[in-house]
């Protein structure tokens, strides 16, 4: 596919800065169950075509469907590790966390956030995460300690979450920035606890996952290529927008 002559049009809420002529990224994310667990990352330059309304011809197009795990081949060799400042055991932080009724409603409401870091050269990173809220307000979410985003979020701890628009009627979204930490290893057994119990024991959540019995092991497989990392969010603002 000639990704330049496959332009999307996207509409941003209103109150959304101007991107015209900027290099964005857009997430389309689908699937609450993991196997059912679908995202396509489209990287481009947003040419204005109608009030917050644009076209994006797409540089690079990224597409992961977990429900269709395979074997592929290793490539030899492969990047050099990066070194970062990370946090090698979970510790107190300084800052509070901003905490609103509206921020509290939208973490509950939804299942999936989108988190948007930076590289060390600028370059916004944005991947669609299950997460779970702490006691505190914090936001944690697991990864690997070899993707981007822990890497980024490493040596840029500035980070943004977008929550909403998970239902087809749905036309709120709320926006928070926050400080970011990368942590190496598991989040603490109370936060796992609730992730368990949030994406996989609920029965709903149960059901699916024992579908999908047979892909079991290529889970296991998948999530050892890596060691295993955390990301803790601090939100410090949450801004307000809707789709008209």
């Amino acid at each position: 596919m000639d990704l330049v002559s496959s332009p999307r049009i996207v509409q941003v809420p209103s109150g959304s800065p101007n991107v015209a002529d900027r290099d964005v990224v857009v997430v389309a994310d689908d699937g609450p169950q993991w196997f059912r667990l679908r995202s396509l990352t489209v990287r481009g330059t947003a040419k204005p075509i109608d009030d917050r309304a644009y076209r994006l011809v797409p540089k690079r197009i990224v597409a992961w469907d977990y429900g269709s795990l395979r074997e592929v081949s290793t490539p030899s060799g492969g990047p050099a590790a990066l070194r970062a400042p990370w946090s090698d055991t979970e510790q107190e932080d300084d800052l509070e966390a901003f905490q609103s009724p509206n921020l509290q409603a939208a973490m509950r409401k939804s299942r999936v956030m989108i988190l948007t870091s930076r590289s060390r050269l600028g370059l916004p990173l944005a991947v669609p995460l299950w997460f779970v809220v702490s006691h505190d307000g914090r936001i944690y979410a697991t990864t690997s300690a070899s993707s981007w985003t822990a890497r980024n979020v490493a040596v840029c701890p500035q980070v943004a979450v977008l929550l909403g628009g998970e239902g087809r009627d749905c036309t709120d979204r709320l926006l928070v920035r926050g400080d970011g930490r990368a942590v190496r290893g598991m989040p603490p057994r109370a936060v796992l606890a609730q992730i368990a119990w949030r994406y996989y024991l609920q029965p709903q959540f149960a059901a699916v996952d024992l579908s999908h019995i047979g892909l079991w092991w290529k889970r296991i497989r998948y999530y050892g290529q890596s060691q295993a990392a955390h990301i803790v969010v601090t939100p410090k603002a949450a801004t307000e927008y809707q789709l008209t």
